[in-house]
């Protein structure tokens, strides 16, 4: 193959969200590391530029807007020696074999570039499921959104998605589309679910729907789509009496049922872990392969952006460490499990002398867990073997949302080490 260069540095991270750059801010306190970073989009920043409010404050120490918060990051990063490259996007990693370095293919403006590196953070993210991948029936017609296309167009392009909407989903971020769609100046015909409970906070969706004015309807499914060019109506179907009504509306979003951005680390040597769909890391975020990290949504899917920006700091501590020592030294490593109807446990491994290793804080990342939907006064415990380690009783656990697993708390005397820790509901009472 041939490249228009080849550059080598120490760390390679890819992408520009905030667990890229505040990683890349943080290797800069240190001095004589070169660190390139990859984006594929124009502008710096991810997600965060097209949001709403409540961002930076377990990492900044104060609330942004998304697209304050987004410039924040890009401001403290251009003024640190990283070699920052936009609109570059990462074709191929290729894990270092026999001694070489790791290496990137990249597609600039300037055609095919490879990067030869040390370590490479992956943090690409994660997108949200399509209606094609949620495979609602119907025609194909216009005006069929997922939240992150309608932010977009309504506060990047400062465009009106249209004149009547219905959101499907009742997650935090279905929440924000509804605040996207009222400031647009698109009226919202109603949010449909196929949960009975929502999958956000209920004081919180019903403000949200006091303020904007549309009803919720939950234990339903889109049967089809109705118009040709542009989007007129969706049939609706209950779940429990199978009676069908249909509602007008004009656009379509499509929200929550995230998943991480891993196509990367397909058919190479990066093991994904079959529950998360991200790659699998060890309490280092370091994945199967030695030098190759990964932080922020790329390991779940949604969650808080201060987190994946405080997971991508937490990984350059542990690149450092790479980088003077080689590979950390792990004495023992135990994995850890999660049972449906929990989605994943992320990391996937633990270090074995367990609690020293993290303490749960508003402000440290963590073990954590989502559950796929909204259970009320359930207990999750944890087990190794045949010995429950850990408990706790939760009033409610709010679907897709983060669960913090205190590992700190866990018995580890009891911890077998042959065996996996298992997290799991102990009672069901939806």
């Amino acid at each position: 193959m041939t490249y228009n260069r080849i550059k080598t540095v120490d760390v390679a991270v890819v992408g520009g969200g905030p667990a890229g750059l505040s990683a890349c801010i943080e290797l800069a306190r240190h001095t004589g590391i070169k660190v390139a970073l990859f984006e594929s989009e124009t502008e710096l920043g991810g997600i965060p530029r097209s949001c709403h409010v409540f961002f930076g404050m377990r990492d900044l120490g104060r609330i942004y807007s998304g697209p304050r918060y987004a410039k924040k990051l890009d401001r403290l990063v251009r003024k640190t020696p990283t070699d920052i490259h936009t609109s570059a996007t990462v074709t191929r990693i290729v894990p270092a074999r026999d001694g070489s370095l790791h290496a990137l293919d990249v597609a600039t403006e300037e055609g095919l570039i490879r990067c030869e590196c040390r370590c490479i953070l992956i943090a690409t993210g994660c997108f949200e499921r399509s209606r094609e991948s949620r495979r609602i029936p119907g025609s194909r017609p216009a005006g069929i959104f997922t939240t992150g296309s309608l932010q977009q167009v309504a506060n990047l392009q400062h465009g009106k998605p249209g004149n009547r909407a219905l959101i499907i989903g009742s997650e935090h971020v279905s929440l924000s589309a509804a605040m996207t769609l009222s400031k647009a100046g698109t009226k919202i015909s109603a949010m449909v679910s196929e949960d009975r409970q929502v999958q956000t906070y209920p004081l919180a969706a019903k403000v949200i729907r006091t303020v904007f004015g549309f009803p919720l309807f939950r234990g339903v499914r889109i049967r089809a789509i109705c118009g040709k060019k542009r989007v007129e109506g969706v049939v609706l179907e209950c779940r429990e009496t199978a009676e069908r009504f249909e509602i007008a509306c004009d656009t379509i979003v499509c929200t929550g049922k995230f998943r991480p951005d891993a196509a990367l680390i397909h058919h190479t040597t990066i093991r994904e872990d079959g529950a998360s769909l991200g790659p699998e890391v060890d309490m280092n975020y370091m994945t199967s392969e030695p030098g190759i990290y990964a932080a922020g949504n790329v390991l779940r899917g949604a969650d808080m952006h201060d987190i994946c920006a405080l997971e991508g700091r937490q990984a350059t501590i542990n690149i450092l460490a790479h980088l003077r020592s080689g590979r950390p030294g792990n004495d023992r490593i135990v994995r850890i499990r999660a049972l449906d109807p929990l989605r994943y446990a992320v990391p996937q491994k633990l270090l074995g002398h367990g609690s020293g290793n993290w303490k749960t804080s508003f402000r440290t990342p963590g073990v954590s867990a989502q559950v796929r939907r909204t259970m009320k006064k359930v207990a999750l415990e944890a087990w190794s073997g045949g010995n429950q380690i850990w408990s706790k009783d939760y009033s409610r656990l709010i679907a897709n949302s983060r669960i913090v697993i205190p590992v700190e708390k866990f018995n580890w005397d009891r911890v077998d080490f042959s065996e996996e820790i298992v997290i799991k509901i102990a009672s069901d009472a939806p």
